[in-house]
């Protein structure tokens, strides 16, 4: 019995079953992994795992009635539902996905979002935990690849640009971003302090924001440096709200002026490094070591999103315009994603983009934009319940902490929470990044909003009933 106990209480960990997912996913994006049947096998089993956790944390404990917004999510669930059972076709492997991601969308709102709702939660313990092992594991895994790369491995390299150890440049650049972003959270006092956790040697957060910064620029991922911009952007921003006694609307306006002026002083900084390692790279794997004026033009030319080698369907702009053509056809519940491959190659003619593994174009099938995906997936319904609980709770748990609680700034984790959450929005225009992809990005997404919402409820800002600006008192409940 003791034996049954014991197994019954590691299978109902929620902690233990987020850290698993977590991993999983990131093996997921490695170069040996990303392809391995054994993985996504793996990827399956955990979220029927996860399936049954939350199943049993909302029958026993009743975390559905204490989850914020748990109206919203549930109806968008419903909603998700009804989009499956329309589009119910011969295709197992369609239906099959789309069953998938349903599973796992509700595990991303009860278990990852809905942390909040588990009853003596230690979450600062799991967060430090998480982030600890992130830092150390992006570090080595950084190291890995510069050593490959400079040992002459074609490996690291994907069209050019540096992928590391992992299967393409965009998560290559994402876990650089989020690892750089990781090692400022690491530097705030009460972090480390109230998570009852040994602390990370400086020398080791320096090492990993140094590397994952270069390896940032070398994988010339354009999302991921516009997200690392972003939270810089946003917390100058939050810094420059908490050095002022008294908001004004004047003072608001001046200090957005000045995010913006930041964020795009940022952008062009970036790129103007990433522009010199570019050329860097190419005269490095050029047999002469020379590189002729053309090349040095066709690496250095366009702007911020420029397409470059685009080939047919390889671009942002052609998967938006068949986006639309697919919303038009399913406008109020959507196309459902197990169908989105082969209404893109329906409505383009084109198979360019895609691989000819049909079951792997099922899974990558996207619009690379988090709120475009939702919209053509899930349809106006679908979309207008995401949104609204996305407004809700930015109102709920943001803007008490931004224009109440300004003083937390400089010893507090909190802040770096709500402008990564802010970058992520930013970074949702040209990724995937909120639901229906079987990929890391979504799953951290729905992380972060349970962290935040955690620190919000634990100390009370969600709770502050008014908002007070330039002494002009406005109930929250306005936001």
């Amino acid at each position: 019995m003791a034996i049954l106990k014991t197994i019954k209480k590691v299978v109902l960990d929620t902690s233990l079953f987020r850290l698993c997912y977590l991993c999983a996913y990131f093996m997921y994006m490695l170069t040996n992994f990303s392809n391995n049947s054994y993985m996504r096998l793996a990827v399956l089993v955990l979220t029927l795992w996860g399936t049954v956790v939350a199943v049993f944390s909302i029958i026993h404990n009743r975390s559905h009635t204490r989850i914020v917004y748990g109206f919203w999510l549930g109806a968008f669930l419903l909603s998700f539902l009804f989009t499956i059972l329309t589009h119910i076709s011969a295709d197992m492997y369609a239906l099959g996905f789309n069953v998938f991601l349903l599973l796992q969308t509700f595990i991303c709102f009860v278990l990852f979002y809905g942390m909040h709702a588990e009853r003596g939660f230690l979450y600062r313990f799991e967060m430090y935990l998480f982030v600890r092992f992130f830092v150390y594991i992006s570090t080595v895994a950084a190291v890995v690849g510069l050593i490959l790369m400079f040992m002459g491995y074609p490996q690291v390299f994907y069209s050019g640009t540096f992928t590391g150890v992992y299967m393409n440049p965009n998560f290559q650049g994402f876990i650089a971003s989020i690892a750089v972003i990781f090692c400022h959270m690491l530097t705030k006092p009460d972090f480390t302090h109230r998570s009852g956790q040994k602390r990370v040697s400086t020398i080791w957060v320096a090492t990993c924001a140094i590397l994952n910064l270069t390896v940032l620029i070398l994988s010339d991922s354009n999302g991921s440096i516009l997200l690392l911009g972003a939270y810089i952007a946003i917390l100058v921003f939050m810094k420059l709200l908490s050095l002022v006694d008294e908001l004004t609307p004047i003072k608001v306006i001046v200090r957005f002026i000045a995010l913006l002026a930041v964020g795009v002083l940022l952008l062009y900084l970036l790129m103007f490094i990433r522009g010199v390692f570019r050329l860097g790279v190419a005269a490095a794997t050029t047999p002469d070591g020379e590189l002729s004026k053309s090349d040095i033009s066709k690496l250095t030319q366009g702007s911020f999103f420029s397409f470059v080698s685009d080939s047919g369907f390889n671009s942002r702009i052609s998967l938006w315009d068949a986006g639309f053509k697919i919303f038009c056809k399913y406008p109020v519940f959507g196309a459902g994603k197990g169908d989105l491959y082969r209404l893109i190659v329906e409505v383009s003619g084109d198979r360019s983009y895609f691989t000819t593994d049909y079951f792997t174009n099922i899974l990558i099938a996207d619009m690379h934009n988090g709120y475009y995906s939702v919209f053509v997936t899930a349809g106006v319904v679908g979309f207008a319940l995401f949104m609204v609980f996305l407004v809700r709770f930015i109102g709920r748990m943001s803007l008490p902490v931004w224009f109440v609680q300004r003083q937390i700034m400089n010893y507090s984790v909190y802040p770096c929470l709500l402008a990564l959450f802010g970058s992520y929005l930013v970074y949702a225009f040209v990724e995937r990044t909120f639901l229906f992809t079987d990929s890391f990005f979504i799953i951290f997404f729905w992380l972060v909003l349970g962290y935040i919402s955690c620190f919000a409820i634990e100390t009370g800002y969600n709770n502050r009933g008014e908002v007070t600006i330039h002494k002009l008192r406005l109930p929250k409940t306005l936001f």
